[in-house]
């Protein structure tokens, strides 16, 4: 391919210094024609690599992105949910304005001793 785009500017540059070489211009043009064959080839396959390198990152990204639609869509339902059922304990890996999971069941261990207290004073 470099030698090809090389003849060819070449043989312009021969041309614009010594006009007697259009003379020969058939000799040079068959050479052209015969390196430009390979030349065409090796950009048409390099051409449909990179084509096929893109598509493959554009399905890559198709994939992705439907992951991350799932994932939203869970979150949504499970948030949804949780605003339905405010009762319920949040798992461990979902921090809120209470903390963490072990921060609520040590504050229910506290509400309990507490209470325990006030039975045995009722007693």
């Amino acid at each position: 391919m470099y030698a090809w785009v090389l003849l060819a500017v070449g043989f312009f540059v021969l041309t614009a210094w010594d006009p007697t070489y259009l003379e020969s211009a058939e000799n040079y043009v068959s050479i052209l024609a015969i390196i430009g064959g390979p030349a065409l080839l090796i950009v048409t396959k390099i051409i449909e690599t990179w084509n096929q390198e893109k598509q493959q990152e554009i399905s890559d990204y198709e994939s992705q992105a439907a992951h991350e639609r799932a994932m939203d869509e869970i979150l949504t339902k499970h948030f949804a949910d949780m605003e339905r059922n405010p009762q319920t304990i949040q798992s461990p890996a979902v921090e809120n304005s209470s903390g963490s999971i072990s921060t609520q069941v040590n504050s229910l261990r506290e509400q309990i001793k507490m209470l325990q207290k006030d039975l045995n004073k009722l007693k």
